[in-house]
């Protein structure tokens, strides 16, 4: 067909067809066809001159550069549900889609729906099969290299975002951002408009309790979950699978969280305190909440040490805390650095490679608190540890750490890490590496 003029017909001919080459995907033009290539060859020409990241899009390392380092960043938009700021008002757009629950972006093959255009691209890619990016510990497969990037972090215990009110880390930036305004400033910002449930996250995978959804269907047993980490764990008991192995003594798990919990058999931490009993910890919750009710007769393990209040979840005693009269403390300041938790594990394995068995088991290692084996190890060497002066746990850890990489690496390593400026946490991660 085309169009008459002046008794001529025009012929407008259609656009030329440009077929990626991977994946067969059809562009308009040449040069969205070499943007395109990126996703499939991992190439990112445009670098930080910052910090170094580099990235697939120009615009992509322009928002970088205004939401990380401030760079050209005038004012910030705020969320009125919330009051969450953003650099980008692209950002605040698609981050007010979670509270109002409008997903534009829906799915032609299952109907599921997301808030921005990439996730569903990358959902898209579930459906065609477009796992091409393997994990070089357990073999799973991945559609995005972020998101395999997120996993790699997972096998290493790599929690780069650490809270500087309590010491908790996290493996991304929005994971604590959402712990500081959720567990610190106890912020629901989000609400059910079904229940009237109020939500400090995990809004979405919520509403699907109430549609019944359950998305993620098992292909060994047919057994269907709400979110796909759950379908993950789930599938590891037909395959066998155990990707997370205990740094220490390299027994596996199926899941992260038991690896986690089995590392406090070396470490001796025992985070569930008993605030009614003197010394009195576990190394697990239903551990706790087992003693409560079978020592003090009650099934609620949180204690308001102000008023002496039972609360039977967390949430329960945040709330509380906040109007228990008198005034709550505030909470100790914890400096930003590693983990207390992933400190006590990597001592754990540097121990167990510089001392014997025998000497580890007369220091009652596995059996106590570690931060006490390597204060009675100091002392047995001749030298003084660090036992607390109204420091943080953190502090005198981190101390007594120092002490015992000045007496055990050669000199001439110390000379060198001291030379470059590395920190406790770096040389501790290097000699355990």
């Amino acid at each position: 067909m085309g169009v008459v003029k002046k008794n001529k017909t025009v012929v407008r001919k259609s656009p030329r067809q440009h077929q990626c080459k991977y994946c067969y995907k059809i562009f308009p033009f040449p040069n969205v066809l070499k943007k395109h290539y990126r996703v499939h060859t991992g190439e990112r020409p445009y670098e930080c001159d910052l910090c170094g990241n580099r990235f697939t899009h120009q615009n992509t390392l322009k928002n970088h550069k205004m939401c990380i380092h401030n760079c050209g960043r005038e004012e910030d938009f705020t969320c009125g549900h919330c009051d969450k700021k953003f650099p980008i008002k692209e950002r605040l757009i698609e981050h007010v889609r979670i509270h109002t629950g409008y997903y534009p972006h829906r799915c032609d093959k299952c109907l599921k729906s997301f808030t921005r255009a990439s996730q569903l691209w990358q959902h898209a890619r579930s459906h065609n099969k477009q796992y091409t990016l393997e994990c070089a510990i357990c073999h799973q497969l991945f559609a995005c290299r972020s998101v395999l990037r997120g996993h790699m972090k997972r096998h290493m215990g790599q929690n780069d975002y650490v809270c500087e009110v309590c010491g908790k880390a996290f493996l991304r930036r929005d994971g604590l951002t959402k712990h500081l305004s959720s567990y610190h400033n106890n912020i629901r910002a989000f609400t059910c408009k079904i229940c009237n449930k109020q939500f400090k996250g995990h809004m979405i995978q919520h509403l699907r309790t109430h549609r019944h959804e359950k998305p993620y269907e098992c292909k060994s047993c047919d057994a269907r979950f709400v979110q796909r980490s759950q379908l993950t764990v789930h599938e590891r008991r037909h395959s066998g699978e155990k990707p997370y192995p205990c740094p220490v003594c390299k027994v596996s798990f199926a899941h992260s969280t038991a690896m986690k919990m089995h590392v406090r058999r070396h470490t001796g931490e025992k985070p569930f305190k008993c605030l009614v009993c003197t010394n009195t910890a576990f190394t697990q919750l239903p551990h706790l909440k087992k003693h409560m009710l079978t020592i003090h007769k009650t099934d609620k393990p949180y204690l308001c040490v102000k008023c002496n209040s039972y609360f039977k979840t967390k949430t329960q005693i945040i709330t509380h805390e906040e109007t228990c009269s008198p005034k709550q403390e505030t909470k100790e300041f914890i400096p930003p650095g590693m983990a207390l938790d992933r400190m006590r594990m990597l001592l754990a394995v540097l121990l167990i490679r510089i001392s014997t068995t025998e000497r580890l088991n007369a220091l009652g290692f596995g059996k106590r608190l570690i931060d006490l084996v390597l204060c009675d190890s100091i002392e047995n060497s001749g030298r003084s540890p660090f036992r607390g002066n109204g420091q943080s746990e953190n502090d005198l850890l981190k101390k007594n750490i120092e002490i015992l990489l000045d007496w055990t690496v050669p000199k001439m390593y110390m000379d060198r890490f001291k030379s470059e400026r590395r920190t406790t946490e770096e040389i501790l991660e290097e000699l355990t590496s």
